[in-house]
């Protein structure tokens, strides 16, 4: 941790900045090394100066984290020390008169109320801590790979229960609970959609919706281990696909290989998304509504992103998700989305679970 700190305080001075206020959970697990904050709470705060840095929490965490950690000291938030109070005894201390905060983070209502009561000017900064958070240390990656291993597995084990009268809302939760089981924890809530469901990108699985046979299903899941992320998307067949569908499958699937194929570092991102998007163009139907895929680490959507306008160069050690797709409103969709690596002459396929039609087919 004291290797990332150090490199986020080079960016102090080009930033014009003496101190840096992080608010964005993902990037104070990502610089202390817990993992198990909650990114949609205010649990805890960074704060960063040029020689120290502090971890702020309140005393129902304050006992899971007191003992500090390598590179920082930890402070307890209580009603007669607030916040503010901490970071203006530091400020004092050190005599800052710039602080900097996460422009992308920040609340509009939390942005008054320090403006009034801290003794500094504050700056506004973006994605300082998310650009370290690109590239993927030999840790996150193990971690990474870890989550996909046990993604794969939970793919094997849900196939057993796919059948006749089982609604979505069954499966989704048979997944989450095999995914915790075995991970500790979910990316994300798993989506499971039946037939014309699948159309929609991001479904939300329901008890109403029952198995019937030769159904298209849709699962999108990912395991999480130490706080590190995994995605991927297979699509089984509850019977016989009809000649459409295996159409529709067989254009995703050959979108992706062919961006698999090209996909390496020094790459432009938009370049990627370009293989795929003209392929399943080119093949008469409608170009997928989203990126064709994502940064995957401590949050399961992160930078870079693989998207028709994004100029992002893409580097080595980034984790990425590759899933084209094709979308009928009213019929079917289909999606096809693997975990990888970039590597130096190429990348490292960490969804190992079968793809070819005939290993989907459920009879």
């Amino acid at each position: 941790m004291i290797e990332r700190i150090a490199k986020l305080r080079q960016k102090f001075k080009g930033n014009q900045l003496e101190a840096l206020f992080i608010t964005n959970q993902y990037n104070v697990c990502y610089l202390t090394g817990f993992t198990g904050l909650s990114p949609n709470e205010r649990e805890s705060f960074l704060f960063i100066t040029a020689t120290q840095a502090s971890l702020l929490t309140f005393p129902t965490y304050y006992g899971l984290f007191k003992e500090g950690g390598s590179g920082f000291q930890t402070l307890s938030i209580t009603g007669s020390k607030r916040l503010v109070d901490h970071l203006n005894e530091i400020i004092g201390t050190e005599k800052i008169k710039i602080v900097g905060f996460e422009k992308q983070n920040l609340t509009v209502g939390e942005l008054e109320s320090l403006t009034n009561k801290l003794n500094a000017k504050l700056r506004p900064t973006e994605y300082l801590v998310e650009e370290l958070r690109l590239i993927k240390g030999e840790n996150e990656i193990r971690q990474i790979k870890k989550a996909a291993q046990i993604t794969d597995l939970a793919f094997t084990y849900i196939k057993t229960r796919i059948k006749k009268g089982v609604s979505e809302k069954e499966l989704a939760l048979d997944l989450e609970f095999y995914l915790k089981r075995k991970a500790g924890n979910v990316a994300f809530p798993p989506i499971v959609a039946f037939n014309k469901n699948a159309a929609i990108p991001h479904y939300l699985p329901e008890n109403r919706q029952h198995l019937t046979d030769n159904s298209l299903i849709l699962l999108d899941f990912g395991a999480k281990v130490n706080g590190y992320c995994a995605d991927m998307t297979r699509v089984v067949f509850f019977g016989n696909p009809n000649n459409k569908q295996v159409k529709i499958y067989n254009t995703v699937l050959k979108a992706q290989e062919l961006t698999l194929k090209k996909l390496r570092p020094e790459l432009l991102a938009n370049e990627v998304d370009f293989v795929a998007r003209e392929y399943i163009k080119s093949s008469g139907f409608p170009e997928y509504p989203h990126g064709l895929g994502h940064g995957v680490g401590l949050a399961i959507h992160e930078a870079p992103r693989l998207k028709s306008e994004s100029t992002e160069v893409l580097k080595e050690n980034m984790v990425v998700t590759v899933e084209p797709g094709i979308y009928l409103e009213g019929e079917c969709g289909v999606r096809i989305e693997d975990l990888v690596v970039l590597k130096k002459d190429g990348l490292e396929i960490l969804s190992k679970s079968p793809k070819l039609l005939k290993e989907l087919i459920i009879l």
